[in-house]
């Protein structure tokens, strides 16, 4: 008996499972308001510098004056003055998800975030005012800070840090949540220590980030996945929060860069299930950047082409969003399956950060940019496949387990490759 076999025992599929997951899924509609407010209260204003003062006196119209004072930039229109540009300024718990469902639930975790773009669009429009649009976003957090208190720990995670009788009774309040009352009862720490045996006998100690680095395994998951989330969040956010470049109403390309989404993550959700999370991330990846730096090729009169292009590798990427959140905490071992996911959502948070600085070299050389966001992507895709794949795998509870996964690969890869010579050298006739 395994702790799955308990999950299926108070209800894996249940009302509580339902309301937990909904409850998680509401920040995630607001935090793509936050993340991509810049948009809207930091975008740069149509403007021009002032006329010369001794201009004031002349009889001009203002598109005369506006010609013989503002210079011409590369694209043939007026330099805009800089003075009024504004400061730059998701963790889905799988443990209480069934593996059979897993994907399905991740990707409609994911689809909250593509829905909480078009309500920014809905917000914005309506209220103009940057202050009172900052104020809207956010005071929905505080709500979400007082249901986060509602939210059951990881029975799983409590009984492998000798919290045994609360992981028992977050069981069986789940259990009777879920309409199985009198199954959830006869679970007692007897069951719980035999049904976690294996796991208990691996756990002994304290463990910090330092862990995912103790292995060769765990060291090179942890780099790769790195690189996954560092570049798939760079390149998101260098092109979500640069719109005003593309010449198309802030409104409308944002709605656009919103609905792409929902095409974008059902085909990776497919891709997910039937091929795999390791090709599905590598691939949406791979893609992503070459659509980038083809639009670096493209010349910047034809909006369209470079909308279009930029349209899709921001769908590229957002699968590989909702990709490597699910894929990240199926790679990580429950003891420390927090600091894996912390880790990783650091390294998204320094991507996000340095993409907005990318953009300033475009000052100095036009295409610099394009080349590092389709770079980047490339790079961390070819990363992406010495990751191990998880389709259909249980969650590792220890190190030990993720260690026991990459042997069975490896000695699985080994008896192909003996059977592959076998034949080789004694065809059959």
């Amino acid at each position: 008996m395994a702790f799955s076999d308990l999950l299926e025992q108070v209800g894996s599929t249940g009302r509580f499972q339902v309301l937990h997951v909904t409850l998680l899924s509401i920040p995630v509609l607001m935090m793509a308001s936050h993340n991509l407010l810049q948009n809207f209260v930091a975008a740069v204003p149509s403007h021009y510098c002032s006329a010369h003062t001794n201009l004031s006196q002349l009889q001009l119209s203002p598109e005369e004056t506006l010609q013989i004072t503002v210079p011409l930039d590369d694209a043939g229109k007026p330099q805009r003055c800089r003075r009024y540009v504004a400061p730059q300024w998701h963790l889905l718990v799988v443990e209480w998800i069934p593996t059979r469902v897993r994907t399905v639930v991740g990707t409609l975790t994911g689809y909250c975030y593509t829905i909480g773009q078009l309500i920014l669009v809905l917000i914005a429009y309506f209220i103009r005012d940057w202050r009172f649009l900052t104020l809207a976003v956010s005071l929905p957090f505080y709500i979400f800070f007082l249901i986060s208190w509602w939210f059951h720990e990881s029975s799983r995670w409590l009984a492998l840090n000798n919290k045994s009788d609360q992981a028992i009774k977050n069981l069986q309040s789940v259990a009777k949540f879920n309409g199985r009352g009198e199954d959830g009862e006869i679970i007692d720490n007897k069951m719980l220590q035999e049904s976690m045996k294996k796991e208990l006998s691996s756990t002994q100690g304290s463990y910090s980030v330092l862990d995912l680095f103790q292995t060769p395994t765990m060291r090179a998951m942890t780099l790769c996945m790195s690189a996954v989330w560092l570049s798939t969040s760079f390149a998101y956010y260098g092109l979500a929060m640069d719109l005003q470049k593309f010449g198309v109403d802030i409104y409308l390309i944002q709605v656009i860069f919103g609905a792409v989404d929902i095409p974008a993550k059902v085909v990776v959700t497919v891709s997910m299930s039937y091929f795999g999370r390791r090709p599905s991330q590598s691939a949406v990846l791979i893609i992503a950047g070459i659509t980038i730096l083809i639009n670096v090729l493209v010349p910047y009169d034809k909006q369209t082409i470079r909308t279009c292009l930029a349209v899709l590798g921001k769908g590229c990427l957002a699968a590989s969003f909702n990709c490597c959140y699910l894929y990240a905490g199926e790679l990580y071992p429950t003891i420390i399956r927090q600091n894996g996911m912390g880790w990783s959502s650091m390294m998204a948070r320094v991507g996000a950060m340095v993409a907005p600085m990318v953009v300033l070299t475009r000052d100095y050389i036009p295409w610099l940019p394009g080349l590092i966001y389709g770079g980047a992507p490339i790079l961390s895709g070819i990363a992406a496949l010495f990751l191990p794949e998880t389709l259909g795998s249980p969650l590792p509870d220890t190190i030990q387990d993720v260690e026991d996964r990459e042997y069975c690969v490896l000695r699985l890869l080994d008896k192909c490759s003996c059977d592959i010579i076998f034949e080789q050298v004694n065809p059959v006739k």
